[in-house]
């Protein structure tokens, strides 16, 4: 694959999974879902949707593939997990745009996590991008309390937080599937929501709904993954992340467009600070063209 075709791939899937947030709005908002049931089958689509990847790119060796399965695999793919828990119970009680514009600080996250767990050096630039981002999330946070934003979505900080964690662990460990840590993802989705709804009054959700969340699970999440898995081989990281920065644009628009989700001022200001000192600090790691 060319570098052109692996980039266009990258858009592509940050296009896609731009649409994951307003999936949601439309099984919860104008349906009968709540988060646990959406996340159970969204499980569900993602567990279906790497399986059949699994399937057909290793076919009669798929076995041989979770033979070499570690424990620090199945980790990663339950702090994965975990993120998309965080992402959908975060839409429970704020904007897409909130939760979008916080999502991107992920790789200034994963810059602090590489130096505690691999030992890199912080760079002056990450320093820079993390002060400029702190203006940005104050002002953001700012209408949490006094606008219609509930304080609740101070939650969303966990998600950026957990895709450093998430980014970071994958530099680290060698020798793994890349469809692992997706699996177990989709697994811990179906076991988190199932426990929860078991405690609450059950399943209420009807076969729209459902099939909404299985939909988002394999067509917006699963298949997109493993696409980005093969793309990225030949995509340099920072350009990797400027592309994906698509689904933070896009999101908010579709949010906007489909259900009239319109975001407050502060989220739009304090976002576009935090957005614009990711993008300069990943255009600052792109190394020359030779």
């Amino acid at each position: 694959m060319s570098h052109l075709k692996g980039s266009v791939l990258v858009l592509c899937v940050g296009v896609v999974v731009s649409f994951g947030a307003l999936a949601f709005r439309f099984a919860s908002d104008e349906g009968t879902a709540d988060a646990w049931e959406y996340l159970f089958f969204r499980g569900v689509g993602m567990v279906i949707a790497v399986s059949l990847v699994l399937g057909f790119r290793h076919r009669s060796k798929v076995w041989s593939e979770f033979a070499q399965i570690r424990p620090s695999h199945v980790g990663i793919g339950v702090v994965l997990g975990f993120i998309s828990c965080a992402f959908i119970i975060a839409l429970e009680v704020t904007t897409v745009a909130f939760v979008l514009f916080l999502q991107t600080m992920a790789p200034i996250i994963a810059a602090y996590l590489s130096w505690v767990i691999m030992s890199e050096r912080v760079s002056r630039q990450a320093v820079v991008a993390t002060a400029l981002s702190i203006v940005g999330i104050v002002v953001m946070f700012s209408g949490t309390v006094t606008q219609d934003i509930r304080p609740a979505a101070l939650f969303a900080i966990t998600i950026p937080i957990g895709f450093g964690l998430y980014a970071t662990l994958v530099r680290a460990t060698e020798n793994m599937n890349s469809a692992v840590p997706l699996l177990t993802a989709g697994i811990t989705l179906m076991i988190a929501g199932a426990i929860a709804v078991a405690l609450g009054n059950g399943f209420s959700i009807d076969l729209r709904d459902a099939l909404i969340g299985i939909f988002a699970g394999s067509f917006l999440l699963g298949f997109p993954m493993a696409v980005f898995n093969v793309a990225q081989k030949v995509v340099p990281s920072p350009e990797t992340a400027l592309l994906l920065m698509s689904e933070v644009v896009l999101a908010p628009l579709w949010a906007w467009i489909f259900v009239e989700e319109i975001p407050e001022l502060t989220t739009l200001i304090g976002g576009s600070i935090v957005l614009g000192s990711v993008v300069w600090l990943t255009l600052s790691r792109r190394q020359p063209a030779r």
